[in-house]
């Protein structure tokens, strides 16, 4: 059973906010537990002591906001799916290095939460989804989520991961087209990216979090602005 928690300091939004989690869970048939808890102090205690699958956060909140429990979580490496949620939209950038699994307006709460709440549901199961690879005579399993990019290199592509990397004679657009729908960006004709790992986002360059570092990678100009559309579709699908 999953953990589900919403934090709010605003009683009466929480109260509507946890109402609406509970009912789009429910509709798919997700069992889970829900906790809502209206201080952020509180919201850290549980992070120490158990495992939260799932928190959906306001960022504006007293004592701790969003952004400094998000800090904690990324941090703590924890493996919660963190979905932001505020009355800023303009705050969607700044979000960006924490890796969050998505943002959340609360003026257009019951569209958007519909559309995550679909989302996270096959975020629970990723961890079993797989690209099979062929590299010479044998075929390799590679879970997605451990991909953080793949680099065109002439006839190959080279599949970085965080430990190690790996070489494979295939095309961009075939591995762009195998992995659609599974949160990939192409950025530049050399490289697609995971967006799970940005870390943020300037006109020419996109910084990715391996391990302790940032790696650096180009946005080619006709790119950009089809990046910064699919960032936000996958922060919200607004």
């Amino acid at each position: 059973m999953y953990h589900i928690v919403v934090c709010d300091d605003e009683k009466e939004i929480l109260d509507h906010i946890l109402k609406k989690v509970r009912s789009c869970f429910n509709e798919l048939n997700i069992s889970a537990r829900y906790t809502g808890i209206d201080d952020p102090r509180e919201l850290m205690e549980c992070l120490q002591g158990e495992t939260i699958d799932v928190l959906f956060l306001d960022i504006d909140m007293p004592y701790h906001n969003g952004m400094e429990i998000a800090e904690y979580i990324k941090e703590q490496n924890l493996s919660t799916i963190l979905i932001f949620i505020t009355s800023h939209d303009a705050l969607v950038y700044q979000t960006f290095a924490y890796r969050p699994f998505g943002f959340i307006r609360k003026t257009h709460m019951d569209q958007e939460m519909d559309e995550v709440v679909k989302r996270v549901q096959k975020e629970l199961l990723a961890n079993k989804q797989e690209v099979v690879i062929r590299k010479g005579q044998e075929l390799i399993r590679v879970l997605i989520k451990d991909i953080i990019y793949v680099e065109a290199e002439k006839n190959y592509l080279v599949l970085r991961r965080r430990d190690d990397t790996i070489r494979v004679r295939e095309t961009m657009t075939n591995m762009e087209n195998e992995l659609q729908g599974k949160g990939f960006i192409r950025c530049h004709k050399g490289y697609l990216i995971h967006a799970e790992y940005i870390e943020k986002m300037s006109n020419n360059e996109i910084l990715l979090r391996v391990g302790e570092e940032c790696v650096a990678l180009p946005v080619g100009r006709s790119y950009e602005k089809e990046v910064r559309k699919k960032i936000l579709e996958l922060l919200r699908k607004a």
